[in-house]
């Protein structure tokens, strides 16, 4: 810039010209009052005039300060704008989930996702801790997994837990992988544990032994669509399996209500118009369990 004068020398001249007030410019930048007043007094001496008068209590522009103020907001806000539309059109978009959900729904459709969103890579952050929306910026949709009566967010699904079994146990009456309950520990103590009982009366299964829990939905499914017994899964993350004829529902009478699917949107107008579309992306794809 002409005669070494910084852009963000220009930032902190605009934001105490559109504040008056060094104090609050200081608030705006996340900088000392003291700091701001340097550097408004460096570009000062950089351009050879004052751009502000100052009295005790109050600053006002000088006419230079004026002209600079109005040219001062125009640039900046084109280069914001600039900004925004880059980072519209960066390739990444990230969604936050549990582990469960990202293996079981997400990653089977990511290329659905990537057809439906072409240049657009979808990162799949997986983790049991929720993600805080407001501190971690580089997320842009969080999917929960909350109890069914939470108004938290938009509703994306309903769950129900079911019982799934591959073709071959299912069809294979009086065999012994029947007799074997599959299921899993919650990794998240504040969730409900899902009941077995029903399916432990329907599969006529008795005794701990038959009963085989892992540590994650995953793998129990895997378990199950390897033929090792019937997995008590959630309807919702067992979809792709029984779309693709690896699962098919066992027992179909006996089901338990799961929890929801909640969609929550930072607080950031950043890849608004982005974070919209997958959003609705998501509802169409999950629009049969929210009945």
């Amino acid at each position: 810039m002409t005669r070494g004068v910084s852009l963000s020398a220009i930032r902190v001249f605009d934001a105490a010209g559109s504040f008056l007030s060094f104090k609050k410019a200081a608030a705006e930048l996340g900088m000392t009052p003291t700091a701001v007043s340097h550097r408004i007094r460096n570009l000062e001496e950089d351009l050879g005039c004052e751009l502000f008068r100052r009295s005790h209590r109050r600053i006002e522009l000088t006419r230079a300060g004026q002209r600079l103020h109005e040219a001062s907001k125009s640039a900046i806000g084109l280069i914001d704008e600039a900004i925004r539309e880059i980072i519209e059109e960066t390739e990444v978009f990230t969604i936050a989930t549990t582990p469960a959900f990202a293996s079981l729904w997400l990653a089977p459709r990511m290329s659905e996702f990537n057809s439906a969103f072409p240049g657009t890579i979808l990162r799949i952050e997986a983790d049991y801790t929720a993600v805080d929306l407001d501190r971690v910026r580089a997320i842009d949709l969080a999917i929960r997994y909350l109890p069914r009566q939470s108004t938290v967010g938009q509703l994306l699904a309903q769950e129900n837990f079911r019982a799934f079994a591959s073709p071959q146990t299912a069809e294979s009456r009086g065999d012994k992988c029947q007799r074997v309950l599959l299921t899993n520990y919650w990794k998240s103590r504040s969730l409900d544990p899902v009941s077995i009982d029903p399916w432990m009366t329907a599969s006529e299964i008795s005794g701990e032994g038959q009963v085989i829990r892992f540590d994650d939905e995953q793998h129990a499914a895997l378990a199950a669509i390897s033929g090792k017994g019937i997995a008590v899964l959630s309807d919702l993350l067992a979809e792709h399996f029984v779309e693709a004829d690896l699962l098919v529902p066992f027992q179909q009478h006996v089901s338990q209500p799961g929890y929801s699917y909640r969609i929550l949107s930072p607080d950031s107008k950043l890849r608004l118009a982005l974070r919209s579309k997958v959003s609705e992306w998501l509802l169409e794809k999950t629009r049969n369990f929210r009945d």
